[in-house]
């Protein structure tokens, strides 16, 4: 038993290097060491463990550093690139020209950061179709009833504007409903989950079920979305509200016979600023109420799975009844094919 732990001590100071000398052993196993340095390790004087080369570890971090600058410049770069291809073939062809210069320098930078916004990869195909549709729609309107005539507005060219902000007045309505449609959607999810929340199971069942609910029922908001809207609604202000305001409308308010034609178009400009700030609205109330879904009802579950084993083993209890019934499944499937 004594040389067999001495052979062990002179193994395991061959492998490390240190010169182990076993108590009671002789110079034999001394010999072996050597022996099996120069036989194991292509450099016997190397030290087998190194001090702690503090230069060579930040080379190897500022290595690590500069790839992960790089990474991201690229990414960055390939964004941009991708973002300048939608502009170029898809924003920029689609937009109707307008009159440099009008209406004001402000205008002009809005609508600018519109049309990039517009080509932001993130944004989906149709909300990019429908921005494009409104913002020519603008465009059009504002050169109706600012270009055509300076003297009160006939009545051709208040049909012609009046086509142009219906089209900009159906989009906002669409918008509208769709958002309070997810706005009640979230709501029942808020009372559904609080239910759930309060049942006697498990919380990886009560985490499941949650989930369930809140994939078939939520949408998240698109902050991108909302993002978009917002700029068109300066947009709006600026090419079209603020301008009939101080011009149009006050002509129409002096009319000695009014027009209830004229009426209805500036009724209407109200009405779609009206309902684009509501739209707004109901993009923050909905982006709330997702947050507070998630802190009340998510987050402690969440923190239950991550402290309780309970949940693992009742989820491995599960997998073995599951892979038990599969087994006699197949047995009996075996046995009917030998009874035939």
């Amino acid at each position: 038993m004594d040389l067999t732990l001495e052979s062990q001590a002179a193994i395991l100071s061959s492998q490390v290097a240190m010169g182990l000398e076993s108590e009671g052993s002789g110079s034999a196993p001394h010999a072996n060491t050597e022996t099996a340095n120069t036989e194991t390790e292509p450099f016997p004087d190397a030290e087998p463990f190194p001090e702690y080369n503090e230069s060579e570890c930040e080379m190897l971090a500022s290595s690590i550093a500069a790839d992960k600058r790089h990474e991201q410049a690229w990414i960055h770069a390939l964004g941009r690139a991708a973002k300048q291809e939608i502009r170029t073939l898809h924003v920029d062809p689609n937009i109707i020209p307008y009159i440099e210069g009008d209406p004001s320098h402000r205008s002009q930078v809005i609508l600018e950061q519109l049309r990039d916004l517009l080509a932001d990869p993130r944004l989906r195909h149709e909300i990019r179709g429908q921005f494009i549709t409104i913002v020519n729609a603008t465009l059009q309107f504002n050169f109706i009833i600012f270009h055509q005539t300076k003297e009160l507005l006939p009545l051709k060219e208040v049909g012609d504007a009046e086509l142009q902000l219906e089209t900009v007045l159906n989009h906002v309505e669409f918008m509208d409903e769709m958002l309070r449609e997810q706005l009640k959607s979230a709501e029942q999810v808020s009372y559904t989950l609080e239910s759930v929340s309060l049942e006697g199971t498990s919380d990886y069942e009560r985490l499941c079920k949650m989930s369930t609910v809140f994939a078939k029922t939520m949408k998240k908001p698109r902050l991108l979305e909302r993002q978009l809207l917002a700029l068109y609604m300066d947009m709006y202000e600026e090419w079209i509200r603020t301008p009939f305001v101080r011009l149009r409308n006050r002509q129409i308010l002096t009319e000695q016979q009014p027009s209830p034609t004229r009426a209805k178009l500036s009724r209407r400009i109200i009405i779609v600023w009206e309902l684009m700030t509501r739209c707004i609205e109901s993009y923050g109330t909905l982006n709330l109420l997702t947050l507070e879904i998630k802190e009340q009802y998510f987050a402690p579950v969440l923190g239950y799975l991550c402290d309780s084993p309970d949940i693992w083993e009742h989820c491995w209890d599960q997998y073995q009844a599951l892979e038990k019934d599969r087994q006699q499944t197949e047995q009996n499937r075996a046995a009917s094919q030998e009874d035939i």
